[in-house]
């Protein structure tokens, strides 16, 4: 019994002495975050706070966005952060074990913002924070439902969470879900369904904190459906199932980006398309020149003068030149579309004789470049938008290819000369 009584004491005494103890380790934290963001040449940190008592402390930063837009001011916002130190903290999602968890506000400083959104940016958007034992960062973003209804227009948003994880600082993975909304007004209707994102990515090159952030993994995006209706509920658009996702990796320090893009149904003004694909690789792009191209463009949008002069362009031909070392090809591996009169598909593949580039003139990438192309598509499709004429004399002149009621073309480009189903174009 004494010593489940020395137990407990040791415990509580632990307890209470070590929030102390860890505020200290979040506020160096915090600082080391918003020094790594300050070196972000996108971002300027004005000022920041950071106080703590024994189990709770208050941070609060302003920062300047640069846009890099002549025409739009710079945005700077207030970050107020309420925390709590671990290593236990009862918080509005329940108990948690970490070494902080934060709460936060966004206000906009300068900006002319209606009350009500400011009001809405406050009340339904909420930002919490997770600093956890081993120093990553779990974020969470909950927008609430929302339902208005103002002079007859309605609209019904459906609670919406994110949940993000910072790993020892590189990797970022995570997902975003959104059940979508629906809105009415007296001329149309307009719904949105089920909005799902996930990622995963691990940096190989680069900073997350200062935007130069070179990463492998996956990236996948989908809505089922986006609909708009007329005052009669007469379908005035339709999209189904849009899926958007990519997958990058590496090997031998070169990097494979797969990026796909389809639909299932796609409908407009009485035009029905259907399996709607894009399917684009990029292949052999050197990473260590990757990075140093994210470097170069970083320092060109901080200055739009300076876009491009002279100085500008040797530093882009010097990178186009280390790129075409490895070859890299463009590749558009699937662009088809299902009509009501058949298939519409086509692909094409681009790279560069890097013999024929000259350093000394970036312009002369477009004589180096290398285009193979080829498609095919149901004339059918043609007739009904009028179009038989015109596909009629391409025909004529061998430009498309016709075999019953099926069209076809082959392109070639290659040092400089233009090749359609083996008619030679001048350019």
């Amino acid at each position: 019994m004494k010593k489940l009584l020395i137990t407990i004491a040791l415990l509580i005494i632990v307890s209470l002495i070590a929030p102390k103890l860890v505020g200290g380790v979040v506020e160096t934290e915090h600082q080391s975050a918003i020094n790594k963001l300050n070196k972000n040449p996108a971002i300027i940190i004005n000022s920041t706070t950071f106080t703590r008592d024994w189990f709770a402390g208050k941070a609060a930063t302003e920062m300047t966005i640069l846009l890099q837009d002549s025409d739009i001011e710079d945005i700077t916002i207030t970050i107020e952060e309420n925390l709590s130190f671990g290593p236990v903290m009862f918080t509005d999602e329940g108990l948690q074990l970490a070494l902080s968890h934060s709460q936060a506000n966004i206000n906009f400083m300068g900006l002319i913002i209606d009350e009500e959104i400011e009001t809405f940016i406050n009340d339904k958007i909420h930002l919490n924070g997770l600093l956890t034992f081993s120093k990553d960062i779990v974020a969470t973003v909950v927008i609430d439902e929302i339902s208005k209804d103002i002079d007859g227009n309605k609209i019904s948003s459906a609670k919406a969470q994110a949940h993000f994880t910072l790993e020892n600082d590189n990797r970022v993975f995570g997902e975003f879900h959104w059940a979508g909304l629906t809105a009415t007004t007296n001329n149309e209707s307009f719904i949105i369904d089920d909005v799902k994102l996930s990622l995963d990515q691990t940096l190989i090159a680069g900073d997350y904190y200062q935007g130069s952030a070179i990463s492998t993994g996956d990236f996948d995006f989908s809505m089922a459906a986006v609909q708009s209706k007329d005052a009669l509920g007469k379908e005035v658009f339709t999209l189904d199932n849009l899926l958007i996702s990519a997958i990058s990796t590496v090997t031998n320090n070169l990097m494979k980006v797969e990026m796909s893009y389809s639909a299932e149904k796609l409908s407009s003004e009485g035009q029905r398309l259907e399996k709607a694909n894009l399917d684009i690789i990029l292949h052999r792009l050197n990473v260590e020149v990757l990075q140093e191209a994210n470097t170069v463009m970083t320092e060109l949008s901080a200055n739009e003068q300076e876009m491009f002069s002279a100085q500008s362009m040797e530093k882009l031909s010097a990178l186009t030149v280390k790129l075409l070392a490895d070859d890299p090809i463009v590749e558009v591996k699937n662009l088809s579309v299902g009509t009501p009169e058949g298939k519409i598909e086509s692909a094409l593949q681009v790279s560069v004789d890097k013999k024929l580039f000259d350093a000394n003139n970036l312009m002369s990438i477009m004589a180096a470049l290398k285009a193979d192309a080829q498609g095919s598509a149901p004339m059918p499709f043609f007739d009904k938008l009028g179009l038989t004429s015109m596909i009629d004399m391409y025909v004529q002149e061998g430009f498309i290819m016709k075999k019953d009621d099926e069209l076809s073309v082959k392109v070639n480009f290659a040092q400089g000369q233009l090749n359609v189903n083996g008619n030679v174009i001048p350019l």
